[in-house]
């Protein structure tokens, strides 16, 4: 069986010059496999509020099952990005009311959210929305 786990940063739009946008966060063990774009708290565990969020996952990573095993390194955009809000890592039970609170926490820490189909709900003050796209889409 294949497990489809997601391309390093395919969720990423554009980043600051060099590696300014990125950080190393510490991710504990017994996470299991966290896929690129997944939202991060400032202590490296899956954010499960808006309020929490510090940055999205760059690559995915394998934290493993086991919480006494060591933690584990992973690179997150945490500042200074724009990033593809359809393609970041959302709950099946995520609302749009949920989402657009977590774009708006992401928008304040600097990293903006660019949709192809807006949220129902989206205030504009909170998140810059435009057209972006589709994957390997181009003009024509």
């Amino acid at each position: 069986m294949i497990t489809a786990t997601g391309n390093t940063a395919e969720f990423l739009l554009s980043e600051a010059h060099g590696e300014r946008s990125r950080a190393l966060f510490t991710l504990p063990a017994g996470q299991g496999y966290l896929r690129p774009g997944t939202f991060l708290t400032a202590s490296g565990v899956v954010a499960t509020t808006n309020t929490d969020v510090a940055g999205l996952l760059y690559g995915g990573v394998d934290t493993g099952s086991d919480s006494a095993a060591p933690a584990v390194k992973a690179t997150v955009i945490d500042r200074d990005a724009e990033v593809h809000g359809e393609l970041l890592q959302w709950a099946e039970t995520d609302t749009d009311a949920m989402k657009n609170a977590f774009a708006g926490s992401l928008g304040d820490i600097g990293i903006r959210v660019r949709w192809t189909q807006r949220p129902a709900g989206l205030e504009t003050d909170q998140v810059e929305v435009e057209d972006v796209p589709p994957s390997g889409g181009g003009g024509g």
